[in-house]
């Protein structure tokens, strides 16, 4: 008797069908254990005027917040993770993360007193000056003192500068404002301990530089943002910033830059988010697009131990981006949120990628995710074939939960070093050429939870290694399948395990699942049918023609020319309703009765079938 309960996950251009088994969850096989990380009571050092590199040291409120996203996870907490991972990386390692105090309450804090607060006006060419630690000369305004400066109006060629102590925190309350600069930054933060840009409820602000190059009036400085701050940087509200930069990036620190509510819409010949230390996203709407070979959000810091990561626990992101979408110079780290890569070269890269919640969809030119150094890099080349066939064993990519949708022309999942995945759900619109994989690892690629369809080409598809502890599956076809194929796969008792509708060419299918046991299974693809036995963790059946074992040539990060001539994949991404993963049912199907259309398992044509249990294989991949 054919089971009922069925989960679906709907999305444009696929079906995705897995059994009810699947976790998708925080909690559960493979799910790193999840806490609250808490805004700290900003301690005493911090009252004093003595900042350090520390959140835990700032000190503004005696109120606490607490953020019910964010994952802390460190070597001893781990609950069934296939490996530790917390510790590896070139330079910057997960362990070095503090979840605890990536936010203060300060950055949550959206308030301001209007009475205590200077208040600025701005009338096209003339500036109008209300309280101290302020002064404007011409259309440029000055603050000098800690404070809260409330502005408003419109203001031509003008900019806004921050030039105090290295021991004061400024608020920049923006209300409806409107400015422009010809030849620099709108808003420019040279001195402060901190400065927190708040969004008035309801507010519209746009800034904008309107000339073709900046002038550089510090040598050591190359100011190269709308907003650029040389000091830590926090913006949130309740309005609407939009930032239009026709020269360089959207809004550039040199220090750390949080984002905790407010809606950001920036488009950006650079890059549109950009920070040297990190990036930090705990809330927020954000609509991104970058300029030629530029990334949506980045961070540059490679040198520097614990820094040059990013972070993103919440908010809706959506990225249009001629170079990488998501691009950290050391540690990605998604804990939740909705990120949707619409246009990408490689859709997320970092040293290390850890996954453990959110909805994240990517459509990239080349790879969908890509995980390598600097060295491996180096070591792999960029474009075309070729690189050396090395393990970066300072790379690697970790699923812990969510769900991750990837369209790619290049290599779905790319780690240079080792791929865990531990939960989550995972679908992979690979390759249509068979000089990339839709899985694709320098080391080992271990499950031990969730649930993955890898599809594309099979000349450079690869699986999951033989020492997993939850069972998979590629198999290979003889023939390529053309879009819109449906692929099933049902056990021996014809209860349905998968069903996949494919978006564009392929013949290599990789499942994954806990309903995948030991057994007899059969295959549908359309007019084919065939079955085959899963004796090993990691299974390989079909024609072997073409089928890989293991780690293939490195491919370094392709040719760019055919992104750049607008060619991007078709297919188009998941629709996960109101960024809101799917819940798991209670034993039925949507209508309450078994799926009408199961697959019996019979069909008119068959394809050669060879059953092997995949080998690892240590060589490299592409960067």
């Amino acid at each position: 008797m054919k089971r009922k309960n069925l989960l679906s996950v709907l999305a444009t251009g696929m079906i995705f069908t897995i059994g009810t088994a699947v976790t998708l969850g925080t909690t559960g096989c493979g799910q790193a254990q999840q806490e609250t990380a808490t805004s700290t009571d900003e301690t005493a050092d911090d009252q004093t005027g003595e900042s350090t590199d520390s959140e835990s040291t700032e000190s503004e409120s005696g109120d606490s917040e607490t953020s019910d996203t964010a994952s802390s996870v460190s070597s001893a907490e781990i609950i069934n993770a296939s490996n530790d991972t917390t510790t590896i990386g070139a330079v910057t390692s997960v362990s070095e993360l503090d979840f605890e105090n990536m936010f203060t309450s300060r950055d949550l804090d959206t308030g301001f007193d209007e009475e205590s607060s200077a208040n600025i006006t701005l009338n096209g060419d003339e500036v109008e000056v209300s309280g101290n630690g302020v002064s404007a000369d011409g259309t440029t305004i000055t603050i000098t003192s800690e404070g809260t400066y409330i502005f408003s109006g419109t203001l031509n060629d003008g900019q806004i500068v921050v030039d105090a102590a290295d021991t004061d925190k400024v608020q920049i309350v923006l209300n409806g404002v409107t400015i422009t600069n010809d030849d620099s930054a709108c808003i420019y933060v040279k001195s402060a301990d901190k400065v927190f840009i708040t969004l008035a409820k309801n507010s519209e602000n746009t800034l904008q530089d309107t000339g073709s190059e900046y002038v550089q009036e510090d040598t050591e400085t190359n100011v190269d943002g709308v907003i650029f701050s040389k000091d830590d940087i926090t913006f949130n509200g309740d309005g609407t910033l939009n930032i239009k930069a026709g020269y360089a990036n959207g809004i550039v620190g040199k220090d750390d830059v949080k984002f905790t509510s407010g809606t950001y819409n920036v488009t950006a010949t650079g890059n549109a988010l950009e920070g040297k230390d990190s990036i930090r996203i705990k809330d927020g709407t954000f609509n991104l697009v970058s300029g030629s070979e530029k990334d949506g959000i980045h961070t540059s810091n490679e040198e520097e131990s614990g820094k040059g990561y990013i972070y993103i626990e919440g908010g809706d992101i959506t990225i249009n981006a001629e170079d990488d979408g998501i691009h950290a110079g050391t540690v990605l780290y998604i804990a939740g949120g909705t990120i949707n890569v619409e246009k990408s070269y490689e859709g997320l890269e970092g040293d290390t990628i850890d996954i453990t919640g959110g909805e994240i969809s990517v459509i990239s030119s080349d790879d969908g995710l890509n995980a390598s150094t600097s060295t491996s890099q180096d070591s792999f080349g960029f474009g075309g074939m070729g690189g050396g066939m090395d393990y970066d064993e300072n790379a690697y990519i970790h699923v812990y939960g969510g769900n991750l949708y990837v369209n790619s022309q290049g290599d779905g999942i790319d780690s240079n070093g080792d791929l865990y995945i531990d939960g989550g759900t995972i679908v992979v619109d690979g390759p249509e050429n068979s000089g990339n994989g839709a899985l694709d690892k320098g080391g080992v690629a271990v499950i031990s939870g969730g649930s993955v369809i890898a599809v594309g080409a099979s000349g450079m598809a690869e699986t999951f290694s033989q020492d997993s502890e939850q069972y998979s599956v590629m198999y290979n076809f003889e023939t390529t399948l053309s879009a819109g194929t449906e692929i099933t796969i049902t056990d021996s008792d014809g209860n349905k395990l998968m069903e996949y509708t494919m978006t564009k060419t392929g013949n290599s299918v990789v499942f994954s699942s806990d309903e995948l046991k030991e057994g007899d299974y059969t295959i549908t693809a359309g007019d084919t049918t065939d079955t085959f036995t899963v004796s090993d963790k990691a299974t390989t059946a079909g024609t072997q023609s073409q089928m890989m074992q293991g780690g293939h040539m490195g491919g370094g990060r392709g040719n760019k020319e055919a992104f750049q001539n607008g060619e991007i994949p078709e297919g188009e991404m998941p629709n996960f309703k109101n960024g809101e993963r799917p819940t798991m049912p209670d034993g039925q199907a949507s209508n309450g009765q078994a799926p009408q259309n199961q697959m019996s398992g019979d069909g008119d044509s068959s394809t050669q079938t060879n059953e092997s249990s995949a080998q690892d294989s240590e060589s490299g991949t592409d960067a």
